[in-house]
């Protein structure tokens, strides 16, 4: 477990981070990495029943009184997260519910208002110093297999923000417009208002590594991927694009750094560590169990984005962690783990 090296961070260590979406792949993998950190989590959940998982949890690794859940069942209603924001010096803004929604009139506005009632809420209490916001590197661009570009800290997606709203969009350009006005909103609102607290977002890609808990989360999201491949189910993985991935611990670590590293102001933190497609996966599970077989997708094309910001992240791991981006190979053998 790494301890960032960060000798007076922004938010002081012991203080309360509040933490949403703390039950989700990458939002327990945040709440790993903020105890292991030294901080004490407010983890908010849509279902306390459903994670309660999480209390016993952390309590184990960590301790007793350093992680407690609370509820927030619609974020998006004003004053949602007030209460949660307590006494608290940070934010870190995971939750995004997409679930079932496809519709841009219902998921778009959705997720903008629960980004601004957390911004909102963090900006009223006199303790918060830190506004983190998970965003997706969707919101900067979408894949586009083959093709030459590259990208900026001040790139947007707005070719996903304009499908997003023709007829019959696909769930990606709504997701990817969801996080871009969420953005862009939030940036508004800090610029409106002024508030004391710094506001940092991370851009991550497809997380790939271990899930905390498979007995309570089984393989969600990305992390299912593997889970798909290692079983030979290889429905609905033709239609995943190649793109680029991630350690899921990274992108948890690089929230840390977006937290506590005083110089890190006003950014937004690509975790993007390089390129993938289904095939990688299968070529490494190859090398790892050499008496089984995949049979390898026809299509081999490669994600050839570069993403420039990239660079900066890396030097912030590495800085603090005293580790850079982990290997696509890492990543696909943290994630099997356990499958054998």
């Amino acid at each position: 477990m790494g301890i960032p090296s960060i000798k007076e961070p922004a938010v002081p260590y012991g203080s309360v981070v509040v933490i949403s979406g703390a039950s989700g792949f990458i939002g327990s993998h945040i709440v790993d990495q903020v105890l292991a950190a030294g901080y004490k989590v407010r983890g908010t959940t849509r279902n306390l029943q459903r994670s309660a998982w999480m209390n016993e949890f952390f309590a184990k690794q960590y301790g007793p009184e350093k992680f407690e859940l609370i509820q927030v069942p619609d974020m998006d209603v004003d004053g949602a997260f007030d209460d949660a924001v307590a006494g608290a010096s940070g934010f870190i803004h995971v939750a995004n519910d997409m679930t079932g929604v496809s519709d841009p009139k219902i998921a778009i506005p959705r997720a903008v208002a629960g980004a601004l009632n957390a911004l909102k809420a963090s900006a009223k209490e006199p303790c918060m110093k830190r506004f983190v916001f998970t965003s997706s590197s969707f919101a900067v661009t979408l894949p586009k297999p083959g093709k030459r570009f590259s990208v900026t800290a001040d790139t947007f997606n707005d070719e996903a923000v304009e499908r997003a709203w023709q007829p019959d969009p696909d769930g990606t350009s709504v997701y990817a417009c969801s996080k871009v006005e969420a953005e862009r909103a939030i940036a508004k609102w800090a610029e409106e208002n002024n508030p004391s607290l710094i506001v940092n977002t991370i851009q991550p890609n497809a997380n790939i590594g271990p899930v905390l808990s498979t007995a309570h989360q089984g393989y969600p999201t990305t992390a299912g991927w593997v889970k798909k491949v290692w079983d030979k189910d290889y429905k609905g993985l033709e239609h995943i694009l190649p793109q680029h991935y991630v350690h899921v611990q990274d992108d948890a670590r690089l929230h840390v750094i977006a937290l506590a590293h005083p110089e890190v102001q006003n950014e937004r933190i690509f975790a993007v560590a390089g390129p993938f497609n289904m095939n990688s996966i299968i070529d490494i599970l190859r090398k790892l169990h050499k008496d089984r077989n995949w049979e390898a997708f026809p299509d081999d094309a490669r994600d050839l984005c570069t993403f420039v910001p990239t660079q900066r992240a890396d030097s912030l791991l590495k800085e603090t962690f005293g580790q850079g981006f982990r290997s696509m190979e890492e990543s696909v053998k943290d994630n099997a783990a356990g499958l054998s």
